[in-house]
């Protein structure tokens, strides 16, 4: 893929999720305040939780292995949660305004019970995982060519392995010799 269609796709990838994150800025807003959070914890709250997947994208982006599975898991997690909250958001329409009492999500006691542990600890993982991501972000090291297979001159061999593993190469002991002052080959 050439460089102005990755550009192209960045950037359309871009627009989707700001516009994403304007759609669900109200719904977990009004989720936020309907938990007991004041009016700048719930200013914060969507930027928490739908920052967190932004950030969970990214490093699956960047990283590799199983650090690359461990961010898609928590941009999946982070994902559902901030469905369910937009889905309960949705159900109940005296969110969009009040709350229908302070701890209140819904009238199902149990039900009640998880989706307040649920939006209570979205902003306490938002700190542990995205901490844990992008410390696995900084110490990411890509993958280095690995040497040929192949049997190489001494030289060659020596300047490929120190621009591997970043060691200067060391000065060959006696006399090189070069393409004109070799002997003949029979």
């Amino acid at each position: 893929m050439n460089r102005k269609a990755r550009t192209t796709l960045v950037i359309g990838l871009g627009a989707v999720v700001l516009m994403a994150f304007r759609v669900s800025w109200n719904a977990l807003s009004d989720v936020a305040r309907s938990i007991g959070a004041d009016p700048t914890a719930a200013l914060l709250y969507p930027i928490v939780v739908d920052g967190l997947m932004a950030l969970a994208l990214v490093a699956t982006l960047v990283l590799t292995g199983t650090d690359r599975k461990f961010a898609l898991r928590v941009l999946a997690t982070y994902t559902i949660a901030s469905l369910l909250l937009n889905y309960v958001h949705g159900l109940i329409p005296a969110l969009h305004t009040t709350s229908i009492q302070w701890g209140r999500l819904t009238d199902c006691d149990p039900a009640n019970w998880a989706l307040v542990l649920l939006a209570t600890s979205l902003p306490v993982g938002s700190i542990y995982f995205g901490s844990d991501l992008v410390a696995k972000v900084l110490h990411h090291t890509p993958n280095r060519p690995t040497p040929p297979k192949w049997p190489l001159p001494s030289r060659l061999a020596s300047k490929l392995t120190s621009r591997l593993t970043n060691k200067p190469v060391s000065k060959p002991h006696g006399r090189c010799l070069t393409r004109s002052s070799r002997p003949p080959s029979n």
